[in-house]
């Protein structure tokens, strides 16, 4: 039996998916053989998936939240063995998102169990090329409002329930629109301010909010929409529809399906949020990596 790295992310969630991971421990280590790692920091995570997959380690389980899966699956990916060592995921996290278009249960064990233990299926990623900076990304690459949102997540010291909504509302206060050109799959597509644009794989982000309902992430397609500039009280009034997945017949929602996305900034833009990240931002283009993961499920 080849052994499993479990990999820890002690500070996701607000502290919490360290203590998630002592109550499940006994039980992980009944279903499989497995190394258990706590790094701190991002190089620090990056590193120990690269020593257990070199030392013949066929799946690595992330526990804790987007960011950490974020993490695992570009180390497996920038190693070329993302087909090839299956990604377990516990949610744990602040958001958590990647899980809600996986199905993944919510309730810890069964989700352990389904991590250590599910059959593998594919499941597509996303590259981004940038003249600032270039990634791989599993569940949302956005650009606009969104890095600002994350930026202020991660600087709350107390993460709860509330924290994405909380952020997202400080941020409509402060965001100022930028203007952009979009192709897709080299056919322009749009040009305006844009409040928002997402790139997709995944259905959900900011914890819950349903901003590509219809994605599928094994289907070798991008769901990409953009929001226009919207004025911060009519945005606030149409929030609630951005949860219930129903904003999409709005006028200024724009929606369609691509492999190939190309991003020109005519401003300054915000971080770019990738997976509740943040990232430098500009021109850049994402590209659609089919079946390029192995997820438990």
């Amino acid at each position: 039996m080849s052994r499993v790295l479990v990999l820890v992310n002690p500070t996701a969630g607000g502290m919490r998916a360290g203590k998630l991971w002592e109550r499940l421990r006994s039980e992980a280590e009944s279903l499989a053989r497995i190394d258990v790692a706590t790094p701190v920091g991002a190089q620090a995570s990056v590193t120990a998936v690269r020593e257990a997959i070199a030392g013949g380690c066929e799946r690595v389980v992330a526990v804790g939240g987007d960011g950490t899966v974020h993490l695992v699956a570009g180390a497996l990916l920038e190693a070329g063995l993302g087909a090839a060592v299956t990604l377990g995921v516990v949610p744990a996290g602040t958001g958590s998102d990647l899980a809600r278009a996986l199905g993944i249960p919510r309730e810890p064990l069964a989700a352990l169990r389904r991590a250590l233990q599910g059959v593998p299926r594919p499941m597509d990623a996303g590259r981004c090329t940038g003249e600032a900076a270039s990634f791989y990304f599993v569940n949302i690459a956005s650009a606009g409002i969104g890095g600002m949102v994350d930026e202020l997540v991660n600087a709350m010291p107390g993460r709860g329930t509330t924290s994405f909504l909380r952020a997202t509302l400080q941020a409509v206060r402060h965001y100022r629109p930028v203007r952009v050109s979009v192709e897709l799959d080299g056919s322009a597509w749009y040009h305006g301010e844009i409040l928002l644009m997402g790139v997709a794989n995944g259905t959900t982000f900011g914890k819950g909010m349903r901003f590509t309902p219809n994605a599928v992430v094994d289907d070798g397609l991008f769901d990409v929409g953009v929001v226009d500039a919207i004025e911060g009280f009519k945005l606030l009034r149409k929030l609630p529809k951005v949860y219930a997945g129903s904003h999409l017949g709005l006028k200024e929602v724009h929606f369609q399906r691509a492999r190939s996305v190309r991003l020109t900034t005519l401003d300054e833009l915000p971080m770019f949020d990738v997976d509740g990240e943040t990232y430098p931002s500009g021109p850049a283009t994402f590209t659609i990596l089919p079946g390029a993961l192995r997820v438990a499920g």
